[in-house]
Order: C-alpha cells, then sequence, then structure tokens
C-alpha cells in the first residue's frame, strides 16, 4: 500500500520532520514556513514541488489538490497535514485544518492554554476526522517501554523516586538567530522546550498516574551572548528546577513503593559542550535504573552479574533505528523516538502507534491537564512558592467548611430568635 502524502506547517523541527518522513518512504508535498531561507533549502535537499511562505496560500494548496483528485490518493484520507509552527499557532491552524475534514499531526506540546485544548477538543468531537494530538516521541523508544516493562513487573521492586537532567547548548538546540525560542512571551525556554515531554513521559512510567502538585524554579541566566544582543534580549529561562508529586491511582498500584513518588528534574541549556544529554533515573527499593539518553543501564544494590560487574547495560536487540548518523548537539532520544513513531504511523488506525496509550480525543484532555502542571509551575516560579502547589482545587475541603459555616450560621440564628422571643 502506498503511503499517503504529507504537507508541512514550520521549518525548524519540521525540517527534520520531512527528512524523516522521505527517510522512511512519505512524499511531502508542501510546505510553509515564515523563513525564507531555512523553507528554500529544506525543500532544494528533499525535493519538495510546493512551498510558500503564505499560511493560506498552503491550506488553498491543499484542498484545490483534493477537489481536483477526488479519485486519486491525494484525497482527504490519504494526505496527512503535520503542524509543526511554534507552540503559539499550533491550535489555531489543527482547528482551521479539522474543520475542513483533514488527517492532521500536531506536534507537542499542542496547545499553550486550557482554554485552548477546549476548543481543539471540541473541533475535534465535531467534525469526524482523524486527530493525533502531539506525538509525544520519547514513548516510542524501545529503552522506555522496556523500562516501563520493568517498572510494571516489578524486577527490581516498586518505584520510591525518579530524577530527570537535560543538559544542552542554548546556541545550538535554539540556533544563532532570534527566534521564537528564546522569547518567554512566545513560549519559549527550557519550561516549554521540554518540560511537556518529560511530564508525559514520567506519567508514562507511573502508569498514566496524574500529577497531584508540583513546585518549581526558572531562572533566566544568560540574557545576551555572541550571536543575541543589541536591542535583542532572551527572556525565556534557560535554567529549569521543577519537582512533580504522583499520585497512585489506588493504593494497591504495584508500581509505586508509597502513596506517592516525587520526581526531580533539573534541565539546563548553558551546557558548554555542544552535546545533547538526558539521564532518567528511577530509584527502586533494590536497583537504580538509568536511561541514559538511548540506552538502558541497571545498577543493583546488591549481588553482580555473571561477568562481576555490578553495573548490567541492557540493548535493544534488534535495533530498527540507531544514534550513530545524527550529530551530536542534536537531541537523540527526540530524533530516534520520532523515527519509530513515523515507521508506526497508520492512517487507518485512530490510535496511531499509539497501542498502549489512549484513544486520540481522550488524549486531548490529557494535554488540559498537561497545561494545568506547566501552568502550576510558572506559577509557583512567579510568586516563589516553597511549598507544593496543588493541581486540580480541593473542593472536598471547600464544601466542608461552607457546611460549618452554614451550620454554625444556623445555630447562631435560632439563638437570636430564640433570645428575641424570650420576655
Amino acid at each position: 500500500m502506498k503511503k499517503p502524502f504529507v504537507y508541512i506547517y514550520g521549518t525548524g523541527w519540521g525540517s527534520i520532520v520531512a527528512e524523516l518522513l522521505s527517510e522512511q518512504g512519505y512524499k511531502v508535498i508542501g510546505m510553509w514556513s515564515y523563513d525564507e531561507e531555512e523553507l528554500a533549502r529544506t525543500c532544494e535537499k528533499l525535493s519538495i514541488p510546493f512551498s510558500t511562505t503564505d499560511i493560506d496560500e498552503l491550506f488553498q494548496h491543499l484542498t484545490d489538490n483534493q477537489r481536483s483528485n477526488k479519485d486519486t490518493l491525494y484525497d482527504a484520507e490519504n494526505t496527512i497535514v503535520w503542524v509543526a509552527t511554534p507552540p503559539y499557532h499550533l491550535a489555531c491552524i489543527a482547528r482551521q485544518i479539522l474543520e475542513y475534514g483533514n488527517n492532521i499531526v500536531v506536534e507537542a506540546p499542542g496547545v499553550t492554554t486550557v482554554e485552548e485544548g477546549e476548543a481543539l477538543l471540541a473541533s475535534a468531537s465535531k467534525f469526524a476526522t482523524w486527530l493525533c494530538a502531539c506525538p509525544y516521541q520519547l514513548r516510542n523508544l524501545p529503552a522506555v517501554r522496556q523500562l516501563k516493562t520493568m517498572i510494571m513487573n516489578k524486577e527490581y521492586g516498586p518505584v520510591k523516586n525518579l530524577e530527570v537532567r537535560i543538559q544542552c547548548n542554548q546556541t545550538v538546540l535554539c540556533s544563532k538567530k532570534y527566534n521564537w525560542k528564546y522569547d518567554k512571551n512566545r513560549c519559549g525556554g527550557a519550561l516549554n522546550m521540554f518540560g511537556c515531554h518529560i511530564i508525559d513521559l514520567l506519567t508514562y512510567l507511573m502508569n498514566d498516574s496524574k500529577v497531584d502538585s508540583v513546585q518549581g524554579t526558572l531562572t533566566n541566566f544568560v540574557r545576551q551572548n555572541e550571536y543575541i544582543k543589541g536591542f535583542r534580549s532572551i527572556t525565556g529561562d534557560d535554567v529549569c528546577n521543577f519537582q512533580l508529586r504522583f499520585k497512585a491511582p489506588n493504593k494497591n498500584n504495584p508500581s509505586i513503593a508509597d502513596d506517592s513518588v516525587v520526581a526531580w528534574v533539573h534541565i539546563s541549556m548553558l551546557y558548554p559542550d555542544t552535546v545533547f544529554k538526558q539521564e532518567v533515573t528511577v530509584l527502586t527499593e533494590q536497583a537504580c535504573i538509568v536511561l541514559d539518553n538511548c540506552q538502558l543501564r541497571v545498577t543493583p544494590f546488591q549481588g553482580e552479574s555473571e561477568d562481576g560487574i555490578r553495573e548490567i547495560i541492557i540493548k535493544d536487540e534488534d535495533p530498527k533505528f540507531t544514534c550513530e548518523d545524527l550529530e551530536p548537539g542534536q537531541p537523540a532520544p527526540y530524533i530516534l523516538g520520532m523515527k519509530y513513531f513515523i515507521d508506526a504511523l497508520d492512517i487507518k488506525k485512530l490510535q496511531c502507534a499509539y497501542d498502549e496509550q489512549r484513544q486520540p480525543k481522550t488524549r486531548l484532555k490529557f494535554l488540559q491537564h498537561l497545561v494545568k502542571v506547566l501552568e502550576k509551575i510558572r506559577q509557583s516560579s512567579e510568586h516563589r512558592e516553597r511549598g507544593w502547589v496543588s493541581i486540580e482545587p480541593k473542593e472536598t475541603k471547600v464544601t466542608e467548611t461552607k457546611s460549618k459555616s452554614s451550620t454554625r450560621g444556623s445555630s447562631m440564628n435560632k439563638g437570636n430568635s430564640a433570645s428575641a422571643l424570650s420576655p
């Protein structure tokens, strides 16, 4: 079966996606971006026939092709629109594409506010189209799936704590030209770039246990550098620290040692080396499990392996993709995870490579929860709150206090009425 055609909105990460799609046999037939240089470079490299800097022109090209080729593979059922624009454009473009009945993949984070999530959910429910909201590609890594299996089977005991560390070079990752990634008001910064992926990954490892409360600190150390200077300044956070507390869905959850698990996350974009490094550490009762980029290793607290070495490196026996051809500065786990996502992409299946995950519309509801978590982390940093900030308000306590105050008021009223009737 011939693979569907693809239209892409956005360069930057969109250029990487276009290259990965072309490598796996997909035909990219149209691309849009504000950056004319990057757009021309990508289209020339991948032989993309149509490109434009007018966002409506690409959409018109898409609809014209579908109207003039109703009986060919250009119809809506065999076309995917991949939205890889900056975060503040994602929801608006996605809603417009959904209204015209096109299949769509929306890059992370998908939405930036709870209101955008509600509007996108309404559009997905109203129009009977295929929607994959945010391919959080870290879930598709074989090492991540193997790590989750180890956690669920309690091979080294229940989970006690988690820690995530990301170190990268801001200039290498965000480009030498000023763009939205440097601007806090346009969803730039370390938290917006990596936070949604890390929260989704930890939620996946914790068997979809939702985040109960958070606390965090966002810091902007470098305001200007050798490339961003003059009247330009960097306003996005380059160092981000936050903690997540996961509540167990039930008291008998086998993957969690206590009633709750705390995850520490540290993201630094001030790493002097150009090498991208992401390390996920899972501390269990019997071992320390580390996911270093795409490699999984286990260090038991007691005993040794057959070779007399305590550290056990777990490798994928038959890897479909490897990181050997990637440049050192590129985020290897994210690119490799996207390769696995594209490889499993099937337009005929609504789950779209999410065989262990939620249906797309239900996943949109999870996006609203994820946006709330990010907002609470920013709130904790802005107000410098030292304690835990709850994601959902404690409605039960409020109702209890209201009922107590109402009973007090009624008893006082009775006493007043009795005193008024007494001689």
